[in-house]
């Protein structure tokens, strides 16, 4: 098995760009704007297009979504919901860019459970 330290072509770097705002109408956060969070996300041992390959790297993709926007954690309601959107977003650009037909139909599973529920 690779490590997620592999540079095998197969791999995703995740790229955000840290400038944050909070979406509270009283409260205005910034983090710095030249800030640029990334993570490396290697999948050369998985099959995307395979159920199970695509579970498992959409389950990759996500964790490390979760990992770059983790400085944004708080336990204030406000940067919860700027941390949310960071993860979403960071998500979201991860799967355009594998550009596997069923690890985006299992995010827009997904999508489509959160935003209904």
């Amino acid at each position: 098995m690779k490590t997620w330290s592999n540079t095998s072509s197969r791999s995703i770097i995740f790229t955000i760009f840290a400038t944050f705002v909070a979406l509270a109408s009283a409260a205005v956060v910034a983090q710095p704007n030249d800030q640029v969070l990334t993570k490396k996300v290697a999948y050369s041992d998985l099959n995307p297009e395979s159920e199970q390959g695509a579970k498992v790297l959409y389950a990759r993709l996500r964790h490390a979504a979760q990992d770059v926007c983790s400085p944004l954690q708080s336990r204030e309601l406000t940067l919860q919901q700027v941390w949310r959107a960071c993860v979403d977003n960071a998500l979201a650009s991860a799967v355009t860019q594998v550009n596997k037909p069923r690890v985006t139909a299992l995010h827009n599973q997904n999508a489509n459970r959160a935003n209904a529920g």
